[in-house]
């Protein structure tokens, strides 16, 4: 186990941090091209999109993963009912941008939605060859695949931004590494051709699928109706405001658990019956996420200002409040993605939707909440809010059914991390005043040194080095 996750951590922070890399400098260069309304209009189909892209198949790789009965035979048979749901989805999709249209009063809905549709098709078919990469552990050929994708996508879409193409450019960035990712994933994955529609393969994954589908969706409502909210009461300007900030946040999140989380289930699922290792594993990867995590979110939210002037400019002084009241959820959010790999390691998806329903409830309500302040602000406040209420409720969840542990043993490992997020904060309320120069560079660097120095003074007194020496060891 240990061979497969250090091997499988490798090549995914490879791709994952290229991914951040990738994607944050294409957010840079294209947030001094384009507008904040640019960037709403696309958000507000990307919300749209997201709920296709999750009947279309999305929980299939994990399932596929999962299961250990599954045939050669059995993968042709899925993947041709990938192909048939993909289609039917991509042309619903786009007719639903005539409904976009009429909403928004703006026509560019139907072009785009129709445009986009391909992402839909592109997903579906991919869930199949996804599933078994990972099933495979092949996470070398997963995250190549990923980085040249993205690398295509981005020269075209900051080609097109320079040329004029406005919005276009920002759906060439989302679509071309989606058809390049699944030209690729049809080369390096040998999938048995066949002509079968047999219903049995499908009913061996159903289950799993099911539950899966279902948290996935109620996970999309309680996620993004934020977005659907804000665009429609408060308009696509200050969604774009509102989704830069909370863009912005996620990159964080992205690095880490983009390399643990797609490790740790194709690793786990072959230990589901050992409820030790699995709470074993959960409570260190949640330490060893929050030593990192609650610095991070600290120093995001009060620097927001510099952060969102030197990457994007001054034309988005609006994204400054929401960016830095969502920062303070960063070490909540990411802690609580990784509990869904653990339901999923469990065997689990029918608490894991459960879990998903309570998640709804807090979150949906703060939001609906937030919206009647009719500032970005507000509802920025009310999201922050809720996702730390979740993570608690969640993580209590886990260990008590899924578990066996104790609500006790998460306060004790996230102990030294918030201690250290209190130091942090008083000694940048301090310095901060007296490190403000006039090029942000130099104040981004003075600040962030400081930071860095205060982390590595307390890991050297608490000992904590040693805990993240031995994670990253073993």
């Amino acid at each position: 186990m240990k061979n497969d996750f250090r091997a499988g951590v490798f090549f995914t922070a490879i791709g994952q941090y290229g991914n951040v890399v990738i994607q944050l400098l294409l957010n840079i260069i294209l947030s001094r091209i384009l507008t904040p309304t640019d960037f709403g209009v696309v958000a507000i189909v990307q919300v749209l999109l997201l709920f296709f892209k999750i009947l279309a198949g999305q929980t299939i790789s994990p399932a596929i993963i999962q299961n250990k009965k599954l045939t050669e035979r059995d993968y042709g048979v899925i993947f041709n009912y990938s192909i048939i749901l993909g289609v039917i989805l991509a042309v619903v999709f786009g007719m639903s941008g005539f409904l976009l249209s009429k909403l928004y009063q703006n026509d560019i809905y139907m072009t785009i939605s129709w445009v986009m549709s391909v992402l839909i098709v592109a997903d579906s078919v991919s869930c199949v060859p996804n599933g078994i990469l990972s099933k495979e552990k092949r996470f070398r050929e997963i995250n190549i695949r990923l980085l040249i994708s993205l690398v295509i996508g981005a020269i075209l879409g900051i080609s097109a931004a320079l040329l004029g193409a406005g919005v276009y450019s920002l759906i060439i960035v989302e679509t071309v590494p989606a058809i390049i990712s699944l030209a690729l994933n049809l080369l390096i994955v040998d999938i048995k051709f066949t002509k079968s529609l047999d219903i049995g393969p499908i009913k061996e994954i159903i289950f799993f699928v099911k539950h899966q589908t279902i948290f996935a969706l109620i996970n999309y409502l309680y996620r993004n109706l934020d977005n659907l909210l804000v665009g429609n009461f408060l308009g696509a300007t200050n969604l774009g405001n509102y989704s830069k900030g909370y863009q912005l946040i996620s990159f964080p999140i992205t690095v880490f658990l983009g390399i643990i989380n797609p490790v740790l289930q194709p690793i786990l699922s072959e230990h589901s019956n050992d409820i030790k290792l699995n709470r074993d594993t959960y409570l260190k990867i949640t330490h060893g996420l929050a030593l990192i995590s609650v610095p991070v979110s600290v120093f995001m939210c009060l620097n927001a200002d510099k952060i969102i002037y030197f990457l994007f400019g001054s034309q988005w002084s609006k994204a400054i409040i929401p960016f830095a009241v969502l920062s303070t959820s960063i070490w909540a959010q990411m802690l609580a993605q990784t509990i869904s790999v653990f339901w999923q390691s469990r065997n689990l998806p029918n608490i894991q939707t459960r879990n998903g329903f309570i998640s709804f409830v807090i979150v949906g309500s703060s939001i609906v909440i937030g919206i009647f302040s009719s500032d970005i602000s507000g509802v920025a406040f009310a999201v922050a809010i809720s996702y730390i209420i979740n993570f608690f409720v969640s993580a209590m969840l886990l260990l008590h059914i899924g578990l066996e542990g104790k609500f006790s043993q998460l306060l004790r490992v996230m102990g030294k991390p918030f201690v250290l997020g209190i130091i942090l904060v008083a000694t940048i309320f301090i310095s901060n005043p007296f490190l403000n120069f006039q090029s942000v560079f130099l104040t981004l660097l003075a600040r962030g040194i400081i930071w860095l120095l205060i982390i590595i003074v307390f890991m050297i007194i608490t000992g904590e080095y040693r805990t993240i020496k031995s994670l990253l060891k073993k």
